[in-house]
């Protein structure tokens, strides 16, 4: 028996805590198997694998793509596993993490002219590979200019057609797919029903997409239905992730509480 948690961040992304203490976590909740998917990088993914066998852990390597269906308008998110290269999903990742740091530093100025206290090197502290706007967000908490993270400057100031409700130009859902295939790995489509993407799982399978997440905080009864409708009509594996950020998420997830179901053995197994 297994209990496997395909999709957890850390510290490298946008979560409050290092991928040492997120295996501490995961020890303690009795987790034998898991995949770290830090947004738009592999940076690290093999020290944490080597990391995890410390904690009695099989850790496989991941990441998860921020995408976008140009079709539909709609933001994409694609899980990508036991991938062989990086190079296809290093050269996506890193023009989007470079967008994505470009639009926080503009973030932060906004603030800085709206009043706030936010030196961009002390948001660099919090930061991994780039500053997220939960970086932002936690620094105004840590100085006392917020009571929480997802208090009242977050709704009317970051989203809302707020002063700093603005966002980047992702890459191509299929492009992020056949970067992860290209290397090797396996792709699996994040968390469909939260951000609506069912109606472009036909183009992602023929792009080469092998799963769909089943399990996943985001998704009701209905939800999980339509996933496993659309993973047996087209051939699709299915995964589970309780999609872990530590502090930096509105609803708090606990890491295996979603977990992935047998279909996923292609992912932790080989």
């Amino acid at each position: 028996m297994y209990l496997a948690d395909l999709h957890v961040h850390t510290s490298v992304s946008d979560c409050s805590m290092t991928a040492e203490a997120v295996l501490q976590k995961a020890k303690e909740a009795g987790l034998t198997h898991l995949a770290f998917t830090d947004h738009d990088t592999t940076q690290q993914a093999w020290e944490h694998v080597r990391l995890a066998e410390k904690y009695g852990i099989h850790a496989v390597v991941g990441v998860e793509m921020s995408a976008y269906d140009y079709e539909r308008n709609r933001k994409v998110h694609i899980l990508g596993y036991r991938y062989q290269r990086t190079e296809h999903i290093e050269a996506i990742g890193r023009k989007t993490l470079e967008k994505r740091n470009a639009n926080c530093l503009r973030q932060i100025s906004i603030l800085n002219t709206l009043g706030y206290r936010v030196p961009v090197e002390e948001v660099q502290k919090l930061a991994g590979t780039c500053i997220y706007k939960q970086h932002i967000l936690d620094y105004l908490v840590r100085t006392g200019q917020s009571q929480e993270l997802f208090g009242k400057i977050y709704q009317p100031v970051f989203k809302n057609a707020g002063p700093c409700d603005f966002d980047i130009e992702y890459p191509d859902a299929l492009e992020a797919v056949r970067a992860i295939k290209a290397d090797g790995g396996l792709a699996v489509l994040a968390h469909p029903g939260q951000l609506g993407n069912f109606p472009m799982i036909p183009a992602l399978v023929q792009a080469g997409l092998d799963g769909i997440e089943y399990n996943h905080p985001s998704h009701d009864p209905e939800n999980r239905k339509k996933v496993k409708e659309a993973a047996k009509t087209c051939g699709l594996l299915l995964t589970g992730g309780s999609d872990f950020h530590g502090r930096y998420e509105k609803t708090v997830s606990h890491l295996g509480e979603y977990p992935a179901p047998e279909s996923s053995e292609k992912i932790l197994f080989g």
